[in-house]
């Protein structure tokens, strides 16, 4: 099949193809991208019935693990990220001590769960190295946010589905 016609025929066709077909969605991510230069850093997938992801990082004074849960709802202004769950073993340096107005501070084994509700947008964080910063997946895949950049990274959710 080397006819110059036959193959301008078939490249004809594929267009035809690819233009006829129903588009494909994009797939719903959490994006990274340094905050202030706007580089890309990664896109990870997200469960588009509920995007959500946990950020934990070792607690600078303390050494004991902090889990804070983030989901991203939207609304009129857009997606935006929800802090809905803080997790940490210790007391003091910067920790909760204390259930704010709609909030719930619980026992959670050797440490404590904080239930709330808090609008984080943008969501910026900063992995300073001794940290440990990491971005923690449903499926139980992390990613180390130092080894993205040094620098401070944004996240949003993009393309998911409107509830």
């Amino acid at each position: 099949m080397t006819d110059p016609k036959r193959l301008a025929l078939v490249a004809w066709a594929l267009v035809a193809c690819a233009l006829a077909a129903p588009g494909v969605a994009p797939a719903c991510e959490l994006v990274l991208t340094e905050h202030r230069s706007g580089l890309a850093l990664t896109r990870l997938p997200l469960n588009p019935a509920q995007p959500a992801a946990d950020v934990a990082f070792t607690h600078s004074v303390l050494g004991t693990t902090v889990l804070d849960r983030y989901v991203w709802r939207h609304n009129s202004q857009g997606w935006r990220a929800h802090l809905v769950e803080e997790r940490f073993e210790g007391e003091g340096y910067g920790l909760p001590s204390a259930a704010g107005p709609g909030e719930r501070l619980l026992r959670h084994g050797a440490g404590w769960r904080l239930l709330l509700d808090r609008v984080v947008n943008p969501l910026v964080v900063l992995p300073l190295p001794a940290q440990s910063m990491r971005l923690v997946l449903a499926d139980g895949r992390e990613v180390l946010l130092g080894q993205l950049s040094p620098k401070s990274i944004e996240m949003r959710a993009e393309n998911c589905p409107l509830p």
